[in-house]
């Protein structure tokens, strides 16, 4: 049974409240978020570009800016080092098509997730070095490639590292430093001598802010510079940051560029998923992002680059129906794979570990983050699963976690028995040998800091609202608080002793209950997704007597609209 709970924060109502320029709604589901600053709760209720911060602010950005107007008036040449994933893309492509626009000798490399694994790789070295590349730009990656670095400088190249990972640091809460690549300049607010004011930017998101600093210097195109914000948004929606403070602004900004686009790319991945609709933060995240990171797990991550690129509008058609196919064999191995996954989970009980750790042979590596991910959510327990590397001795992994559990932190104690590892609180990146996975899974799980009810499913309530209060113009007025993601979730309602008055399980798959829910004379139709075990706790409970029962529920009020018609229901999140 999943617990629920209404947000009492009221000290944070209080304060939003001396906020003459917000409403009610307003001031309480910031507070229940915790935005209280003046300007940073004006930032999201008014988002706008000029509200964007200075890219100044950034360690090392003016030496960054420095170097690469240095470079192009030289006329030598820049390469960027990006990444395979959705963000690490984005990130090449806000890059590649900012400097484009000031000078053309730019290229790029992404490694190959199989052959290069993670980061900067040695071929990309050794060509660097081979073609005499001047300069090197990382974007989403670079911030722990120390030795990697070092061989690029002793050969002569300049390096700018761009990069929002976790800086290595070392010490303890009395002395602790930070551990930087000796790069020409690191670029990344998560560094600990950094003033700027929001450090949860994705990869693409500093990527625009070193192109922001350039166009500010070179007085160059605003309207130019705003268009890559259509690559930064896909970046952000896709690697799940914080979307509050410059992040809501890049998404918002970059949502209104993609639905008016000229990037022929961009419309044909939509056209191929049959997207005929307005593109939402729903749309980056689950129909383009993932065609475009597919092409990173299955194939080349530069194939989405390299359509993003593309001129000729056939080959544009054929770049996007490979992305596309691609998508669609992923989700294939992804279910496979997950199906074998917890069968060894059973199999082992697994599932009274605090951390599931897996070993799952014969899986594409590239799909280990998404399974252990559905791992994480059908246990909410932290979740790491390995399989096979090329090199059959060593096991690669990847990691999700639960908000009571910084997995990062976690498996850095444990570094030294692992070949390589990287991430952030919430997912990790890993590599072990096999013969020391158990031992590992051991250590991690005996050093385990989680309760109890660290496990338990917490839905957090905004307000108690009596359903016959709620009107279309009160969901409508919701809609001003997208786009939702990580620290901005759809804000959430309850209401007790709801009549049951109709009940029907719907669907192609029968897995949608559909309701109508009645309280003090007022009807409203309510809908459930994935509900099969819902209606089964239902007729456990009332038998036959269904229909005029009572419930208490949790739900968001959402419009739909049917035949140009609109009509209010309520979306259920949970029942009992």
């Amino acid at each position: 049974m999943n617990k629920w709970y209404i947000f009492n924060k009221k000290n944070n109502y209080k304060e939003n409240l001396k906020n003459k320029n917000i409403s009610k709604l307003q001031a309480l589901i910031l507070a229940n978020r915790d935005i209280l600053d003046p300007k940073v709760v004006d930032s999201f209720i008014n988002p706008s570009l000029d509200k964007l911060h200075d890219p100044y602010l950034l360690p090392d950005m003016k030496e960054a800016i420095d170097l690469i107007v240095d470079t192009m008036e030289k006329g030598e040449s820049i390469r960027i080092f990006g990444d395979y994933d959705q963000d690490g893309i984005s990130s090449v492509m806000t890059l590649l098509d900012g400097l484009l626009y000031f000078y053309d000798d730019i290229s790029y490399d992404i490694p190959d997730r199989v052959m290069d694994g993670y980061g900067i790789s040695d071929r990309m070295i050794d060509e660097a070095i081979d073609e005499r590349v001047s300069l090197i730009i990382t974007c989403d990656n670079g911030i722990t490639a120390i030795e990697q670095v070092k061989k690029l400088r002793e050969n002569g190249i300049n390096v700018i590292v761009t990069d929002h990972h976790q800086v290595k640091k070392e010490g303890d809460s009395e002395w602790l430093r930070q551990i930087l690549p000796d790069a020409n300049a690191v670029i990344n607010p998560k560094r600990l001598d950094s003033t700027y004011p929001f450090d949860d930017l994705c990869g693409a998101g500093i990527s625009f802010k070193l192109m922001q600093a350039l166009y500010k210097r070179l007085d160059a195109d605003e309207n130019y510079l705003y268009d890559l914000l259509e690559y930064v948004a896909m970046g952000t929606v896709c690697d799940i940051v914080s979307l509050t403070d410059e992040n809501r602004i890049f998404v918002i900004e970059g949502l209104k560029r993609i639905n008016n686009t000229y990037k022929l790319a961009i419309k044909a991945l939509l056209d191929e998923n049959s997207w005929n609709k307005e593109v939402t933060a729903y749309t980056l995240g689950f129909v383009i992002g993932p065609c475009m990171n597919a092409s990173g797990r299955l194939s080349t991550a530069k194939l989405a680059v390299d359509l993003m690129l593309e001129q000729d509008s056939e080959k544009i058609i054929t770049y996007a129906r490979k992305l596309v196919s691609l998508n669609n064999e992923r989700k294939d191995l992804t279910q496979e794979g997950l199906l074998k996954t917890l069968d060894i989970i059973n199999d082992y009980k697994l599932y009274n570990d605090d951390i599931i750790i897996v070993h799952t042979p014969n899986i594409e590596e590239s799909i280990c983050g998404i399974i252990a991910g559905r791992i994480k959510e059908k246990y909410n327990k932290p979740s790491i699963v390995f399989t096979e590397s090329k090199d059959r001795s060593i096991l690669k992994g990847s990691g999700r976690s639960i908000e009571a559990y910084n997995i990062y932190k976690q498996v850095y104690v444990l570094s030294s028995m692992l070949e390589s590892f990287g991430g952030h609180p919430m997912a990790c990146g890993l590599s072990i040998k096999k013969d020391l996975i158990n031992d590992f899974r051991l250590k991690l799980n005996n050093k385990s800091p989680l309760k109890e009810c660290d496990f338990e499913t917490i839905i957090n309530i905004d307000a108690r609202i009596p359903i016959e209060k709620i009107s279309l113009e009160f969901a409508q007025s919701l809609n001003n608080f997208e786009p939702y993601g990580k620290d901005n979730p759809k804000a959430k309602f309850a209401d007790k002793d709801l009549a049951i008055k109709s009940i029907d399980i719907i669907g192609k798959n029968k897995d949608i209950l559909k309701l109508i829910l009645s309280k003090n004379g007022r009807d409203i139709n309510a809908i459930k997704f994935s509900a099969v075990e819902d209606y089964k706790y239902l007729v456990d409970k009332f038998g036959s007597n269904i229909v005029g029962s009572k419930i208490d529920a949790v739900f968001y009020p959402e419009i739909n609209e049917f035949r140009n018609k609109k009509s209010l229901q309520l979306r259920l999140i949970d029942i009992r």
